[in-house]
């Protein structure tokens, strides 16, 4: 009798298709004789159609995530008049920041969701909870209903679905790597584009309600898309005990792992400042309340070029070498224009060429960690990665609207410390650069 009849006739009938576990590692076996791959991953790296449709899924994670991430500065502007007006921009910008802090911040337990059980498991309660947590938040009227719906329960959806969109692509890709996410991330250009486009011609049509479920529906069907395409180039692990030391806690050890992280939190401490406040800065210098929202749609639109641009580039010149260009650049922006910006050209200037340079800190951002992770940790390091930086991301902005309240609505202050912390940061992950490069500065890093 064969080995597959012996097999079949041990399974129970009652009906169930499950093969024993013998006959599963036979047939992993087999599939690596017959393509040199290891047993747990399914298909080669850089190419297929697999590959690219979860390229194509996972622009549109990043459209309904960090898209709508892109678009805070129009709900803080417009809560300021509206609905919180009796609240300082400090206190109302706390709606904005805890939901970029969950969001990044349960990368740390949903990277290793992923590195378990693959995409699915996140995508699919990710896009239910993304989409109450935006039709709950067009009914809000109160203080605390906004932290619930907006700050925690659309922060959770954005979060799963950003994480499964990430890591299954730089699952997929190695040399291409830098390319695949920059096409990815840019998604989160296009949504931040086209979200306060469509919140501000339904809110003049109608109300904040129907504006806020407008971009909601769009979102889920975005989410929708992602889960019908993004797919794992692995086979999952399935449970594992989760060991916080050696995963989380020991990658921080290796001196290359702690520079990047401390150099990427001074970044995101800095790099939310000018998405955040833009509209109001705009405002302030005599920019109407439509156009002040445009800025937020330009500064995006500038984006999709600094996602997808520097991500070929990184291929080519190196990662790091890109990746600390791109971000020195928008801190030097932050200072040289935004700081001293008061009429209408220079501030649409800044949030023209701040959106392109700042676009690789979020697109290549995972490929530096992809770097120096094992292939089968990096949804857990950069979850380790994310969930430090993310206390950068809950502090900035009202560390920014503390700033503004003291200096009497003077922006100087808060582009000096958006300035400052992302040139820092460049600063430590240049470090890593040199340890990785052995001290040469010349080098495809």
């Amino acid at each position: 009798m064969s080995s597959r009849s012996s097999t079949a006739a041990t399974v129970p009938q009652d009906g169930s298709d499950v093969l024993e576990k013998g006959q599963e590692t036979q047939d992993m076996q087999q599939h690596e004789e017959k393509t040199g791959l290891p047993v747990n991953v399914l298909y080669p790296p850089d190419m297929g159609l697999r590959a690219w449709l979860c390229v194509f899924g996972a622009w549109w994670g990043f459209f309904c995530s960090f898209g709508y991430i892109n678009c805070l500065g129009i709900f803080q502007e417009y809560y300021i008049e509206n609905q919180l007006s009796s609240y300082s921009a400090s206190t109302t910008s706390w709606i904005n920041s805890l939901q970029i802090f969950i969001m990044v911040f349960s990368s740390v337990v949903f990277g290793r969701v992923y590195d378990m059980f693959g995409p699915r498991p996140l995508l699919i309660p990710g896009a239910i909870l993304l989409a109450l947590g935006v039709m709950t938040t067009s009914a809000c009227k109160e203080y605390y209903q906004f932290i619930l719906a907006q700050g925690i329960c659309t922060a959770l959806g954005a979060s799963a679905i950003y994480n499964a969109s990430m890591s299954a692509v730089s699952g997929w890709f190695i040399k291409k790597r830098g390319a695949a996410l920059g096409l990815s991330v840019s998604g989160s250009s296009f949504g931040g584009v086209i979200l306060p486009i469509v919140f501000r011609l339904v809110l003049k049509r109608s109300n904040f309600g129907w504006a806020v479920r407008s971009v909601g529906f769009l979102m889920t069907f975005a989410a929708v898309m992602s889960c019908l395409t993004i797919t794992s180039r692995f086979i999952p692990k399935g449970v594992q005990r989760v060991d916080v030391k050696r995963t989380i806690l020991m990658p921080y050890l290796n001196i290359k792992f702690t520079v990047i992280a401390f150099g990427i939190f001074l970044i995101y401490w800095g790099l939310f400042v000018p998405i955040g406040f833009i509209p109001t800065h705009a405002s302030f210098h005599g920019f109407s309340a439509s156009m002040a929202d445009y800025l937020v749609s330009i500064m995006n639109g500038a984006s999709f070029f600094g996602r997808v641009i520097p991500g070929i580039l990184a291929d080519k010149l190196g990662r790091f070498n890109t990746f600390i260009a791109c971000c020195t650049t928008a801190g030097i922006l932050v200072l040289g224009l935004w700081l001293p910006a008061t009429g209408h050209v220079p501030i649409i200037l800044f949030a023209a060429l701040f959106g392109f340079a700042s676009g690789a800190s979020i697109s290549l951002m995972p490929a530096l960690i992809a770097e120096i992770s094992p292939i089968h940790e990096i949804g857990t390091r950069i979850g380790a990665v994310s969930a430090f930086a993310s206390f950068a991301a809950l502090s900035g902005m009202p560390i920014s609207g503390a700033i503004l309240l003291h200096d009497h609505n003077s922006f100087t202050g808060v582009a000096v410390f958006g300035g400052v912390t992302l040139i820092g940061g460049c600063f430590f992950v240049g470090i890593a650069r040199l340890v990785l490069s052995k001290g040469k500065l010349i080098a495809r890093v």
